[in-house]
């Protein structure tokens, strides 16, 4: 699978950014340092407008789910688009669950139970369970990597996993997107998928991720 990356990109400030998110209006939401960065949301939207994404998969939950989900809702029903987040949490989840529903914006939404087990290709403790992952992702064009959670010491590593799990379900001319790259993980994990995928990564440091697109 060759992959290379896109011209640069102007880079918007978290202020701009929420200014930006602000088109998609609905009632507050809980941001936290778990939430990917506005700067980064909106880099992830400006994807999906752009580049007509139909099947969208998220690793981890929350916020992020919530506005991409507003934002399939403006785009209209037609054609199709769908949005799959896969969360180890069961808590967390049902919090996702409800919030969408609480909106109204989780027709094209599915949030996926998937709880965190020690595989053989796992780097850092445990990635997503594998069955859960299979049975509920195809096709991808548009892939966001925002878990497991890899903050603790000894577990920057545990995104590692996800494109040797989903690498066959990208589509040409998919998007990749790693949130959290301004730790040291974070950039392990790019480096390593430059080597392994053939992945060019640019990265946008101030909205906290990098972007890599499949040719």
């Amino acid at each position: 699978m060759e992959v290379t990356g896109s011209s640069p990109e102007r880079v918007f400030s978290d202020l701009d950014a929420s200014f930006a998110l602000g088109a998609l209006p609905g009632p507050y939401l809980p941001w936290g340092s778990g939430s990917m960065r506005p700067a980064g949301l909106v880099s992830v939207c400006n994807d999906v407008v752009l580049n007509d994404r139909r099947h969208i998969v998220e690793l981890g939950s929350g916020v992020s789910t919530v506005m991409l989900a507003r934002l399939l809702v403006q785009l209209g029903a037609s054609p199709v688009r769908s949005l799959i987040a896969v969360e180890h949490d069961a808590r967390w989840r049902t919090w996702v669950m409800d919030q969408l529903a609480a909106e109204s914006v989780g027709a094209n939404v599915v949030v996926v139970e998937a709880p965190l087990r020690v595989g053989d290709e796992d780097d850092d403790g445990a990635w997503y369970d594998r069955a859960a992952v299979d049975a509920a992702i195809d096709v991808i064009d548009l892939l966001v990597v925002d878990g497991p959670p890899a903050f603790e010491p000894g577990h920057g590593l545990a995104r590692h996993p996800a494109l040797g799990v989903l690498r066959d379900r990208l589509v040409p001319g998919a998007t990749v997107v790693l949130d959290d790259v301004e730790r040291p993980g974070e950039q392990e994990v790019v480096r390593r998928w430059e080597d392994e995928f053939g992945l060019t990564f640019r990265r946008v440091a101030d909205a906290g991720v990098a972007i890599a697109t499949v040719a």
